[in-house]
């Protein structure tokens, strides 16, 4: 996981601290707080996946996007 997460092609699609930094501003100062704020790249697909797509399904998707085995145990 921490390979896959420090890897070149992570980084390039990862956001700058500055959008999560912009949004933990606004959470923290707003009078009514959402519960949960979409923020960085591809935060609206992986949660809109993770309720389209039964459990087994999207965790072997996410598996295969961090290049980890589908049948890996914990």
């Amino acid at each position: 996981m921490a390979e896959s997460l420090g890897s070149e092609s992570t980084a390039r699609r990862s956001s700058p601290p500055s959008v999560i930094a912009d949004t933990v501003a606004k959470a923290v100062t707003a009078r009514r707080p959402r519960t949960r704020y979409a923020v960085g790249f591809g935060a609206r697909p992986l949660i809109f996946l993770r309720r389209a797509l039964p459990d087994r399904a999207y965790d072997a998707l996410v598996a295969r996007a961090m290049g980890t085995p589908t049948g890996a145990r914990r």
